[in-house]
């Protein structure tokens, strides 16, 4: 009842609010809301970037394909291989930009504003975009037949309280010329990250008997050159090309001391210096057969080089002096093409058919080397090269039941063969080999009740793809310990349902959705126990001689469900129709059974819940914004073989202002870390194996991040 009144009340204040624009347009199909370049004129708006910011509900998407590095879904931090059907939420012109590097994400800031002739945003399953999604998809509409030209320029930094400044430059000219748009840019960044992490160790009686502590000095450089190119027959017909070329250098410095109780300190160094290399070139070509359909064709061709070195040393008063050394070279290359037939079958259903094949390879080598007596000796050298060759038949149906109703099916197959070579330090060469075939339907249903009122329902079955990462040794530099590779690992399957409905306000005065999830997965990917606790006749192994052993592999089954409620308020009803609020609340109860203690508890690093909110308040007569947004989680842990962490996640929060100072010259200033972000990890450590349950010590670790401001000066010409 009280939430019937809250609403029922600010209906009518919104109502009763006389100087409120209808911002927005409906189309006939009530899916699609419409905001037209007259919607951004009081913005002022100098890039597409600044016009997305202004629409409600899209902040989330921004924040989301910024984590996610720009857009193509992720998991565990590795971009997904291949296109895929699904992905990206901001499209422009219903296609998504052939690229992985040279994502969508970058291109936001490189585009005019001048350029756009309007923003769909698009509720629920639609026949027409080149992605299935079940939430929002912002959908960008540029103007054609135009030649324009503009120069838009970034020039400021951002400065680590306490350290250094570090400068940031981006040069991007676009424009148009007939049938050509071309866009072309330039960055040089330099970026800093301070990190400050302080350990306190007790007894199982919880009596202190040792601290530790790290200042970690974070520096990146890189330049990044790219393009986009497109150029559109007056048939219809449309070829898009993009490039980029980014080189760059990371350095990581780390001095630490430790501290027995009534004991002197000790001095540790830990140093890390990391040169790469990105390039990329991918396009697109649409071609319309009239009274047939249309075919489209993406390709990408990119490579990815790393190497790495890693020395860790101790100090003393006449020197430092090794401990070990790391060393790491990785390269990745892909090659995709994707190609499809869209068609039109009577006059309410598309029927799209298509392909894609794509070729990765991911060659590792790994050494850890320690030192004694003067000499380095190679104690683990781990060289792996991994070949995949995947293979999708796909189709793709959109039933248009009614003018409310859609009902949109797929069906993929994916074939795909996983070869690798491991060199190992000792023994003969490991070739394995292993072939997969998925077979992945996917429902998508959307309802709409009235033109503010939807039901959407989705059902689809997902295939991970397999980290090549965990193919290889690396070093975790957190919690100091040596992570062995397995190649035996298999793709994560899992059954994924939800049900979403969505209410939007009058007048574009906001929007509310709530959304039930639940997945059901099978060879959940995370670390598994490997230990060997008999030898090869059966017999037990004593104790004292077994070796702990954790890597990733697969656990046979998981599951996680939830809810997610997502809001946004135009605060017309107080007197300021230009502040929106907006708030997203993920609740999500996951769980899956410990390999190490056989217990049940949640996924590693999964907060039971998660909120954000986000302000912003254009105002329009001083050419003035500012805005103020935030994060929050529950706690959340990791298991591992010999212990189990429980972390608090500090709260984060970020502000922003920015002014227009005169005609097309902007100042913005952000705010990082404004509380400073911490966080504290308590840590159960195990004597050998969890197993045993034997507690050797307590552990309490604290990360601290210092603030961060950022002021920029940009403009176009």
């Amino acid at each position: 009842m009280i939430n019937k009144l809250v609403k029922a009340a600010l209906l009518c204040s919104i109502a009763a609010m006389p100087n409120l624009v209808n911002a927005q347009s409906e189309t006939e199909n009530d899916s699609v809301v419409t905001y037209e370049k007259d919607y951004f004129t009081k913005y002022d708006p100098v890039t597409l970037l600044d016009m997305l910011q202004r629409v409600p509900g899209v902040q989330a998407i921004l924040d989301s394909n910024s984590r996610n590095n720009g857009g193509g879904t992720a998991r565990g931090g590795q971009q997904e291989r291949g296109f895929g059907s699904g992905g990206d939420q901001i499209l422009i012109n219903n296609k998504r930009l052939a690229g992985k590097e040279n994502n969508i994400n970058s291109a936001l800031q490189r585009i005019s504003a001048t350029q756009v002739e309007r923003v769909e945003i698009i509720r629920g399953a639609s026949g027409d975009l080149d992605v299935q999604s079940q939430g929002l998809v912002v959908n960008v509409i540029m103007e054609e037949g135009v030649s324009t030209s503009s120069t838009f320029w970034n020039i400021g930094g951002k400065y680590s309280v306490g350290y250094a400044f570090s400068p940031d430059l981006q040069v991007s000219h676009n424009g148009s010329s007939g049938n050509l748009d071309y866009m072309f840019g330039v960055e040089a960044k330099q970026g800093q990250h301070i990190e400050h992490r302080d350990d306190t160790y007790f007894t199982p009686d919880h009596v202190k008997t040792e601290i530790q502590e790290r200042k970690t000095n974070n520096k990146m450089k890189y330049i990044r050159l790219n393009s986009n190119l497109s150029y559109s027959w007056d048939s219809g017909d449309e070829l898009r090309l993009n490039g980029q070329f980014e080189p760059g250098k990371y350095t990581k410095r780390e001095p630490r001391f430790s501290e027995l109780v009534n004991m002197p300190r000790t001095f540790q160094n830990w140093s890390e210096d990391q040169t790469s290399q990105k390039w990329e070139v991918g396009g697109d070509y649409t071609h319309k057969f009239d009274g047939f359909g249309t075919w489209k064709t993406l390709f990408i061709v990119n490579r990815d080089r790393i190497d790495k070195r890693e020395l860790y040393q101790n100090v003393f008063d006449t020197g430092n002096i090794p401990n070990f050394r790391d060393n790491e070279y990785r390269i990745k290359k892909e090659k995709i093409v994707r190609s499809s037939l869209t068609i039109g079958i009577f006059d309410n259903q598309l029927l799209e058919v298509g392909g894609e094949a794509a070729i990765n390879n991911f060659d590792k080598i790994f050494t850890n080397e320690d030192y004694d007596l003067g000499a380095y000796t190679v104690t683990v050298n781990d060289d792996v090269a991994v070949k995949e060759n995947r293979f999708e038949a796909f189709a793709n149906h959109t039933l248009n039941i009614s003018s409310n109703m859609v009902l949109q099916s797929s069906l993929i197959g994916e074939f795909s063969k996983i070869s690798s070579l491991t060199i190992p330090l000792i023994g003969a060469n490991i070739e394995k080999s292993k072939k997969f075939s998925f077979l992945k339907p996917r429902l998508d249903f959307r309802y709409d009740f009235t033109g503010r009122d939807q039901l959407r329902a989705s059902v689809e079955k997902k295939v991970s793809q397999l980290d090549f990462q965990n193919f290889v040794a690396t070093y975790d530099t957190n919690n100091d310990v040596l992570r062995l590779g397995n190649t035996g690992i298999v793709p994560e399957k899992s059954w994924n349902y939800s049900v979403a409905y969505e209410h939007r306000l009058i007048n574009d005065a906001g929007a509310l959705q709530v959304e039930f999830f639940y997945r059901d997965i099978k060879d959940f990917i995370e670390l598994v126990d490997f230990t060997e606790f008999y030898d090869e006749n059966g017999v037990p192994i004593p104790r004292a001689d077994i070796v702990p052993v954790s890597k990733s592999g697969n656990i046979p089954k998981a599951r996680s469900y939830g809810i997610k409620t997502t809001g946004s308020l135009r605060l017309g009803f107080i007197g300021l129709p230009e502040a929106v609020f907006s708030i997203d609340h993920t609740w999500e109860d996951s769980d899956v059974i410990d390999q190490f203690s056989g217990v049940h508890r949640p996924f590693k690093w999964k907060s039971a819940h998660l909120f954000t909110f986000n302000y912003r308040h254009d105002v329009t007569d001083w050419g003035f914004s500012y805005g103020v947004k935030g994060t929050l989680k529950s706690r959340n842990g990791r298991h591992e073989i010999n212990e189990v962490n429980s972390t608090y996640n500090g709260d984060l929060y970020e502000a922003f202002a920015e002014l227009k100072i005169w005609n097309d010259y902007k100042l913005i200033f952000k705010f990082e870390h404004i509380t400073p972000l911490k966080y504290t990890t308590d840590v159960k450590v195990y004597k050998d194996h969890i197993r045993y349950n034997e507690l050797d010590h307590l552990e309490t670790n604290n990360w601290r991040y210092v603030k961060e401001y950022s002021v920029f000066l940009q403009g176009t010409f």
